[in-house]
């Protein structure tokens, strides 16, 4: 995998240059390649993708929660399926969904300039990202309860969006639907499951499964307190790193050499490349 590094914002009183890391894959490389490495999605074509607090979920320790089994339990009255998206049947139906959650929900709010229409969850359900579905669906009257559109490349999965009716927010279909996605995977004999990134307190609902993993920079990490110490001291680190951050440093020491993630053997000049009447 070709990895850069994209200029971001510089705080140069305190000598920071950040670098957003980007990763593309090489032929013979896909998107399983870079998930493995902690990186997302950038685009919904999959072809770059961004390092970060990646959160999965190791399926082969994966067991519902007594939390889990009590949000079952509330939607009892939702049926599950899972399917590849060429299969999704009444498809105007789950447009309608997902466009009333889009464009009422206080998630999407910071990402609508106008009112979504039909095209733009169709150019979702159409992306390359979206290879499956998880959809709940009430028993009552058959009606659209929840959507969540996955990638799956086996042997992991990326689930990448969610939409839901917001009559059933009472229940935790959310969670459920989250629970109902890891449930398939696992039964579809897939190791991991990857649920996004989590850099605040609202995010943290991704993280109360069991096998759960963040990636902290220099590892997949199971440690519970120190993605709470990071969620905690974040904001405290907008002129420094982590490795320059006392109670960090403190509770986890620094990166040892077999903690490398990542091994430069050289950054290849931009000359490398030209051919010889170039270089002339």
């Amino acid at each position: 995998m070709k990895v850069v590094f994209a200029e971001c914002a510089p705080h140069y009183d305190t000598h920071l240059a950040p670098y957003q890391v980007l990763g593309f894959p090489d032929e013979g490389e896909s998107a399983a390649t870079a998930f493995g490495h902690g990186m997302l999605p950038s685009n919904r074509e999959m072809t770059r993708f961004y390092l970060a607090r990646s959160v999965r979920v190791d399926l082969a320790r994966y067991v519902e929660t007594k939390r889990e089994r009590y949000v079952g339990r509330q939607c009892g009255g939702l049926r599950r399926d899972f399917r590849p998206r060429a299969l999704l049947d009444r498809q105007d139906e789950w447009v309608d969904l997902c466009l009333r959650y889009m464009n009422g929900s206080p998630q999407w709010e910071s990402r609508r300039d106008g009112r979504f229409e039909p095209p733009d969850v169709v150019a979702r359900l159409d992306m390359p990202m979206t290879t499956h579905v998880v959809t709940l669906t009430d028993t009552a009257d058959g009606t659209p309860a929840a959507l969540a559109l996955l990638y799956v490349e086996a042997p992991v999965a990326y689930y990448a969006v969610a939409f839901y009716d917001e009559r059933y927010r009472s229940v935790s279909i959310g969670s459920h639907l989250m629970s109902q996605a890891l449930a398939a995977a696992r039964d579809l004999g897939l190791t991991h499951v990857y649920l996004g990134t989590c850099y605040y307190e609202g995010a943290l609902y991704k993280t109360r499964f069991n096998g759960m993993e963040f990636f902290d920079g220099v590892r997949w990490s199971d440690d519970r307190e120190k993605l709470h110490l990071l969620l905690d001291q974040q904001d405290k680190l907008r002129e420094r790193h982590v490795f320059e951050h006392p109670p960090y440093v403190t509770a986890t020491g620094p990166p040892s050499a077999q903690d490398a993630t990542l091994l430069l053997t050289g950054v290849r000049n931009s000359r490398d490349h030209l051919a010889p009447e170039e270089e002339r």
